[in-house]
């Protein structure tokens, strides 16, 4: 059993990485009720002021899939509540 918080009157999975609580652009997108992907865009045109490792985690196809049953053809980005 997975476990949930409210956040904007949504329900999000709460996902952990290396001891630290992550969302994946999807989950901050439907938060923020954005188009699919604005949450993407906007991470790689400011990608240069992130410090992989602390604001971010990247996940590779078979890790996303084992380690939080995601498909992510293209690898997987984790946001810390730093980035």
């Amino acid at each position: 059993m997975s476990d949930l918080i409210k956040i904007n009157n949504h329900d999000l999975e709460v996902k952990e990485y290396q001891g630290k609580r992550v969302v994946t652009f999807k989950d901050v997108d439907e938060l923020h009720e954005r188009v699919s992907g604005t949450a993407g865009r906007n991470f790689r045109e400011n990608k240069k002021h992130f410090i992989e490792g602390e604001d971010y985690f990247q996940r590779n196809s078979s890790e996303a899939k084992l380690e939080f049953d995601i498909t992510a053809p293209n690898g997987l980005t984790l946001l810390t509540e730093s980035g």
